[in-house]
């Protein structure tokens, strides 16, 4: 059973990218159905966003009334429901309001999950959890490409992602009864409070690595097929496998991070990878040719990979077990909110400065993050 439970936890992790990276290459034939500006993604982020951050908060409390089982089948069921929402909207309005009830389903798995398994797993099996998220991150962009390029309307891709969150809501309620006692257990152990937990000058520097490093990776998969389509002239197909392999860079990363000694440190590894990307995102700002182009976003995306759970990994040691699901749930929110803004500011700045804008903030966002990193490393508890 205790396997069973892995693997739908991974099959979890693909539910929730899956949606995701769907929207960066739907966007562009989403906005010419509903008659929106470019810019118009980014209140779509920020209303799922909202709902992330809402269920992040909420976790605790919900765990320790319905359990864990409960509330993964229900965030999935409602993560379902909302995007066939998507698909019969009348108006670009009713489907932003939509996106908080994406954004809740999807936030209340992800913060449920990423506290258990801090608790419970090595930093090695953190990644490959996180991995099965690139998996569906990868799976959504090819699957949208793929109904984009046979013709099909959008709402068909959002199809089949929702038969899949809704047949995974079964599985997890079918099942529910074996999840809710470790979690439950865990949660009658935390002892600090929310307020306590924020003042910690660590746990502020978390947060602030959180925001930028999801913000940088959600503008990145959300922006890569406008820029490379429209701005670049790639085909459809070559912009669509561009975003793939994006995501296909992040699973493999954290895939092989299982393969490295037990003993490496997470700490290491997440400032090489910090570096790394800068050098991608300056590869891509510098546009020296289309299959450099794509190569330097798949780079990008493996480096990107193991920052977020090595991050999560060392959440217990650096801020303790009684800080540890208050922790989480704020970095969980903090990834939330970099998510929604970051792509959101690049889709302002590309309406008044142009697509080729992103790359350039992108790599300053690079920086800053290296920087906030170095300064969380270097804090007092």
């Amino acid at each position: 059973m205790s396997r069973l439970l892995l693997a739908l936890a991974f099959i979890g992790y693909i539910a929730l990218g899956l949606p995701d990276a769907l929207i960066g290459v739907a966007w562009p034939a989403m906005r010419r159905d509903f008659a929106v500006p470019l810019g118009a993604l980014g209140a779509l982020y920020v209303s799922s966003t909202l709902g992330y951050v809402l269920s992040s908060a909420a976790t605790g409390a919900l765990l320790a009334r319905i359990g864990l089982g409960t509330l993964l089948s229900g965030s999935c069921a409602l993560t379902g429901m909302a995007l066939l929402g998507y698909t019969v909207s009348p108006s670009w309005p009713v489907l932003v309001a939509l996106g908080v009830f994406v954004g809740f389903g999807g936030g209340a798995i992800d913060a449920a999950i990423n506290t258990h398994a801090a608790i419970h797993y090595a930093t090695r099996l953190l990644n490959v959890l996180h991995a099965f998220y690139g998996i569906g991150a990868a799976l959504g962009p090819a699957l949208m490409t793929a109904v984009l390029v046979r013709g099909h309307d959008w709402r068909y891709g959002y199809g089949w992602v929702i038969a899949f969150e809704l047949a995974l809501a079964i599985a997890f309620a079918l099942t529910r009864r074996e999840w809710s006692a470790p979690l439950a257990h865990q949660a009658h152990r935390q002892t600090a409070s929310w307020l306590a937990t924020l003042r910690l000058p660590r746990a502020q520097l978390s947060l602030a690595v959180f925001f930028i490093y999801t913000g940088c990776e959600a503008a990145a998969a959300a922006w890569a097929f406008s820029l490379l389509l429209e701005a670049r002239g790639l085909t459809t197909i070559a912009a669509g496998t561009a975003v793939s392999c994006y995501w296909c860079g992040l699973f493999a990363s954290r895939l092989g991070y299982a393969l490295l000694p037990a003993d490496t440190r997470p700490e290491r590894v997440t400032t090489i990878c910090i570096v790394v990307a800068i050098l991608a995102a300056g590869l891509v700002a510098l546009h020296l040719n289309a299959m450099l182009d794509i190569v330097a976003f798949t780079l990008l995306g493996f480096a990107s990979g193991p920052i977020f759970p090595c991050m999560i990994a060392m959440t217990p040691a650096r801020l303790g077990p009684d800080h540890t699901a208050n922790a989480v749930g704020a970095q969980v929110a903090a990834a939330a909110v970099g998510l929604a803004c970051l792509p959101a500011l690049c889709g302002l700045l590309a309406q008044h400065s142009g697509l080729e804008s992103i790359p350039l903030f992108l790599l300053g966002c690079w920086l800053l993050l290296l920087i906030a990193y170095r300064a969380f490393l270097g804090s007092r508890l």
